[in-house]
């Protein structure tokens, strides 16, 4: 009873410690996913030069491979191999556009 009496009077307390709460974890959540897509476009553009064209499953699972154990441990629990997956092949997407606006990002990767 006492509990439920503590809840009514400071309810407003309550939900503003939980959003705040949920601010930060959500803050720290994009920050690390950004992070995260830089260290992808690096592997992507590694695996390209590694593997060449053609063998897009083994780069994404090579990919996926080297990420994982990188990843920061707020994301280890939010993200699913599903979710990282997808991320991946949306930096694919950027990292193609670039590559092919600037030719030398895959060439000075490939050490041409």
């Amino acid at each position: 009873m006492q509990i439920v009496n503590f809840i009514i009077n400071h309810w407003s307390d309550i939900l503003l410690v939980i959003i705040a709460v949920a601010s930060l974890v959500y803050a720290i959540y994009k920050k690390d996913l950004t992070l995260v897509r830089k260290q992808l476009f690096a592997l992507v553009t590694e695996a390209e030069r590694e593997y060449g064209g053609g063998t897009g499953v083994l780069k994404l699972a090579s990919v996926i491979t080297a990420i994982y154990p990188r990843l920061p441990a707020l994301l280890k629990m939010f993200v699913t191999e599903k979710q990282l997956t997808k991320i991946t092949e949306d930096v694919l997407t950027e990292a193609k556009k670039k590559w092919d606006s600037n030719k030398k990002l895959l060439e000075e990767s490939e050490g041409t």
